[in-house]
């Protein structure tokens, strides 16, 4: 048998090479093995990707976002002096609850209010227009019933004076000039007749259009008073009531909230003067400002827990009723803030108008 010789470099080079092949084979046959995982019998494409979805749901979590925020009346109404005048009496006080149309001061018109006040229940147009009528339906009656029927009595009278006559122009006891004459007053007589009808017609149209005006006027006149009660929040048809007396009124039920310092009684207050503001105080809403990147996180009807400063022993549940599209800054420069407004329930009446709180607000992520 032939000897192998591996004594040239060539030949020792070419073995260890083929060594490290087939080393190298082994290693990746191995690691094929391991990391293979075996086929199940059955598959379908059905179960593996209903196998992902409770992956991706489980990825979802909330976030608690929190704001700072102030408390605000849902509304206010603002009672301003409609004319002026001296405080007589302040029958409310300042934080306590009223309901619609309960009283809350009584004034006296000063002189310049009154001559106003004048004006409207005693107009001078009305008032004008008024007579003017009464002194037409007087011209009227004067031309239909006495004027008109004189002037009839007249005709008649002349034309039974012409007829004599012609009968003793006839038989020629007459002058022809009696009959001529006696023709041209009748032909005056029943002109003054004409002129009498046609002056009453312009009368009765003359009436016809001052009653037009007159029921302008009383409509105006009745407008008037009507806003005038509103304001003074009082009827002009009591005669027990002086006509300088006025009253202030609350127009909706809440809490008197705010009083003018200048209301007092005895103080003379300047017309068109804010002197009082009431508002509901359930519910209450509170406002926030909102990053742009929390603001893409929220919606209307999260709900969440206020906390005020000034309750810190209480928690109020919440829910937003406004996210607005606009933001309190549009420059570009720096990045957009919004003011979110979340309602919130007020049964115990400690929240007021302007208490700082803190928001929380559980969203989806």
């Amino acid at each position: 048998m032939q000897e192998l010789r591996i004594d040239k470099p060539w030949r020792r080079a070419k073995v260890f090479g083929a060594i490290v092949a087939g080393i190298a084979g082994m290693v990746i046959l191995v690691l094929i093995a391991v990391t293979h995982e075996p086929k199940s019998a059955v598959s379908s494409p059905g179960p593996a990707k209903a196998a992902i979805v409770p992956q991706i749901a489980d990825t979802k979590s909330e976030a608690e976002l929190l704001f700072r925020g102030k408390s605000f009346s849902v509304l206010q109404r603002k009672i301003v002096m409609p004319y002026g005048g001296e405080i007589l009496s302040i029958p409310a006080k300042e934080g306590e609850t009223v309901n619609k149309d309960d009283t809350l001061a009584t004034y006296k018109l000063d002189r310049l209010s009154m001559m106003e006040v004048h004006q409207i229940i005693y107009p001078q147009q009305v008032l004008s227009l008024k007579k003017t009528a009464e002194n037409q339906q007087i011209e009227i009656e004067r031309l239909n019933k006495v004027t008109l029927p004189l002037k009839k009595i007249e005709v008649e009278r002349i034309e039974k004076e012409l007829s004599d006559l012609r009968e003793l122009r006839s038989k020629d006891l007459a002058p022809a000039d009696a009959v001529t004459n006696k023709q041209r007053q009748l032909e005056a007589a029943k002109k003054e007749i004409l002129d009498v009808t046609e002056a009453l017609k312009q009368a009765e149209i003359n009436l016809a259009r001052t009653l037009e005006d007159l029921r302008f006027y009383e409509q105006k006149q009745k407008r008037d008073l009507d806003f005038l009660e509103w304001q003074t929040n009082r009827s002009y048809s009591e005669s027990d009531v002086p006509l300088d007396n006025a009253n202030l009124k609350a127009p909706i039920s809440g809490q008197l909230i705010w009083m003018a310092p200048e209301l007092r009684v005895n103080a003379e207050v300047p017309k068109g003067l804010p002197v009082m503001t009431i508002a509901p105080v359930t519910p209450m809403i509170v406002r926030c400002k909102a990053h742009e990147l929390e603001l893409v996180k929220l919606k209307t009807g999260d709900r969440g827990t206020v906390n005020f400063d000034a309750i810190p022993d209480k928690s109020y549940s919440c829910k937003i009723s406004r996210i607005p599209g606009v933001s309190r800054n549009p420059a570009l420069e720096v990045p957009a803030d919004y003011e979110i407004e979340c309602v919130l329930d007020n049964p115990d009446g400690q929240i007021r108008d302007g208490l700082s709180c803190n928001v929380k607000v559980s969203v989806t992520q």
